[in-house]
C-alpha cells in the first residue's frame, strides 16, 4: 500500500470512528433526557400533585412527607437495579442494557400517567404509585452510570472530559422539557390541573422513550469493552472485584458526588414545596427557575467538561465543592425575598453552575477513568447508587423535616447543603486527577517529563 493509500484509510477510519463517538453521545443522551425528564416530573409532582390525589385525608404537612417518602422509595430501588443491570454491562455489554434501561424508565413514566386517584380506588393507588416509581428507579440505578461508561470508552483521551459530560446536559434538556410542560399545566385551572392536566407530561414521555430506544438498538457496541472481552479481561463477578481491589476510590467517589445530592435535590426537590408552602408564593415560580437554571446547565455541562480535558477534573470538582458551601446562605437569602428575578438568580448560581457545571460536568469522564473497563460500569454504578439513596433520594425529606425544625426557616437545610460541598470538595482532593493534559502539565512542573509521551498512562487511556 503506497502512502498516500495509507493516509486515505486512515482518514476514512478517523471519520468512521468520529460518526461512531457521535452516534453513541447521541444514543446516551437521549436516554439522559428521559431520565431526568421522569425524575424531574416525579419531584415536582411529589411537591404539587400528588399529596392532592394520592394521599388525601391528612395534614399539609404529613401528606406532603408521604409524597417525597414516595420520592425516596425511587432512589432505594436504584442501587438494586443498577448493580445488577451493571453486572450484566460488564458481562454482555454496554449496549443491550441502556436500552433495557430506557424501557423501565419508559414504562414506569407512563404508568404514573395513567394511574388512577386515591378517590378512584383508595389504598390501591398510593401502592401502584410507589409501584411504578420502583420500576423507574430500577432503569435509572445503571442509566447515567451506563451513559458515561459509553461515552468515555468512545472518545478520545483528550476530548473524554467533554463527550462524558453530553449525557449530563441531556439529563438537563429533561429537567428543561419537564419543567417546562409542568409549568404549562401548572397555570390551567386548578380543577383541570388536579384532574388531568398533571398527567399529560407523563403520557408525552413516550415519544422520548420510541426515538431513543430506536437509536440505541441502530447503535454499535463499546469498542473498548469488546477489546476487553477479546484480550480475555472479562471478569465474572465485576462487582466483587470492585470490593476487593477498588473500595477506596468507590468510597471516595460516593463522598465527590455528596454536593450533587444534597444541594441539587434539595433544590430541585424541595424548593417548589418551599415556595409554596413557606413563602405562599404560585406554584410555578421555583419550576420557572429551575427551567431558565437547567437551561443554563444544557450548554454549562459540556462547556465544564471540555473545559475540565484543559485544566483537569479535580480543580473544577473542588472548586465547585467549595463555592456552594459559601453560597447556601446567599441562597435562602435571596429565596426569601419572594422577587422571582432575584430567585432565578439564586438557582441559576447555586443549581446550573456550582453543582451541576463545576462539578456534575467533569464527573462521567472523571469517575469512569477511576476504574478499569472490565468492572467499571459495576463500580461507576455502585459509586453513584450509593450516594442516590443515602443522600438525594432523602434530600427532599430531610429538607422538610430541617425547615420544620427549624420553625419555617431554612437555615438548618443551609448548613446541611454547605455540609455537602464541603464534603464533595475533600474527597475529591484525595481522587486521583486523570485528564491528559492536567498530568502532563503536572509532570513537567516537577522534571518528570519532557512532555513528549502520555504522562500516567493507565490513566490517561481508558482500556
Amino acid at each position: 500500500m503506497t502512502t498516500d493509500e495509507t493516509n486515505i484509510e486512515g482518514s476514512r477510519r478517523h471519520v468512521t470512528e468520529q460518526k461512531a463517538r457521535v452516534r453513541i453521545a447521541a444514543a446516551s443522551v437521549v436516554g439522559s433526557v428521559l431520565e431526568w425528564y421522569d425524575f424531574f416530573l416525579f419531584g415536582a409532582s411529589a411537591a404539587l400533585v400528588f399529596n392532592r390525589v394520592f394521599f388525601t385525608g391528612q395534614s399539609t404537612y404529613v401528606s406532603t412527607l408521604a409524597s417525597f417518602a414516595t420520592f425516596a422509595v425511587g432512589f432505594a430501588a436504584r442501587p438494586v437495579g443498577g448493580l445488577v443491570l451493571a453486572h450484566f454491562g460488564d458481562r454482555i455489554g454496554r449496549k443491550p442494557i441502556l436500552m433495557a434501561t430506557l424501557l423501565l424508565m419508559g414504562v414506569g413514566t407512563l404508568a404514573i400517567g395513567l394511574l388512577p386517584t386515591y378517590d378512584s380506588i383508595g389504598v390501591w393507588a398510593p401502592i401502584l404509585l410507589v409501584f411504578f416509581r420502583i420500576l423507574q428507579g430500577l432503569g435509572v440505578g445503571a442509566e447515567l452510570g451506563g451513559a458515561y461508561v459509553w461515552t468515555t470508552e468512545a472518545a478520545t483521551p483528550t476530548n473524554r472530559g467533554f463527550y462524558a459530560a453530553l449525557p449530563g446536559g441531556g439529563e438537563f434538556i429533561g429537567v428543561v422539557l419537564a419543567s417546562g410542560a409542568m409549568a404549562l399545566v401548572a397555570s390551567m385551572p386548578e380543577a383541570d390541573f388536579f384532574s388531568y392536566g398533571w398527567r399529560i407530561p407523563y403520557l408525552a414521555s413516550v415519544l422520548v422513550v420510541i426515538v431513543g430506544f430506536v437509536l440505541r438498538y441502530t447503535t454499535a457496541e463499546s469498542a473498548v469493552f469488546e477489546a476487553a472481552v477479546a484480550d480475555g479481561k472479562k471478569r465474572s463477578a465485576p462487582l466483587a472485584e470492585v470490593l476487593r481491589n477498588h473500595k477506596r476510590t468507590v468510597a471516595l467517589m460516593i463522598g465527590a458526588g455528596c454536593a450533587t445530592a444534597v444541594a441539587s435535590y434539595s433544590i430541585q426537590g424541595y424548593l417548589p414545596a418551599y415556595t409554596t408552602q413557606q413563602l405562599g408564593m404560585p406554584a410555578n415560580t421555583s419550576v420557572i427557575a429551575i427551567s431558565i437554571a437547567s437551561a443554563v446547565s444544557v450548554l454549562g455541562v459540556p462547556f465544564c467538561g471540555w473545559l475540565s480535558d484543559h485544566v483537569g477534573r479535580r480543580p473544577l470538582m473542588m472548586a465547585g465543592g467549595c463555592a456552594i458551601a459559601v453560597f447556601t446562605v446567599p441562597f435562602w437569602l435571596l429565596i426569601g425575598t419572594k422577587s422571582l428575578p432575584l430567585i432565578i438568580l439564586a438557582v441559576t448560581l447555586g443549581f446550573a453552575v456550582m453543582l451541576n457545571s463545576m462539578i456534575f460536568g467533569p464527573a462521567g469522564s472523571f469517575y469512569s477513568e477511576q476504574l478499569p473497563t472490565e468492572v467499571r460500569f459495576s463500580g461507576l454504578v455502585l459509586s453513584r447508587e450509593t450516594t442516590s439513596v443515602v443522600f438525594s433520594g432523602t434530600a427532599p425529606f430531610v429538607a422538610t423535616l430541617l425547615v420544620h425544625a427549624g420553625g419555617g426557616t431554612p437555615w438548618l437545610l443551609a448548613g446541611y447543603m454547605a455540609l455537602s460541598g464541603i464534603i464533595t470538595a475533600v474527597c475529591t482532593f484525595f481522587l486521583r486527577e486523570t485528564a491528559p493534559r492536567a498530568l502532563r502539565r503536572a509532570a513537567l512542573r516537577s522534571g518528570d517529563s519532557d512532555g513528549s509521551v502520555p504522562i500516567d498512562v493507565e490513566y490517561a487511556q481508558v482500556r
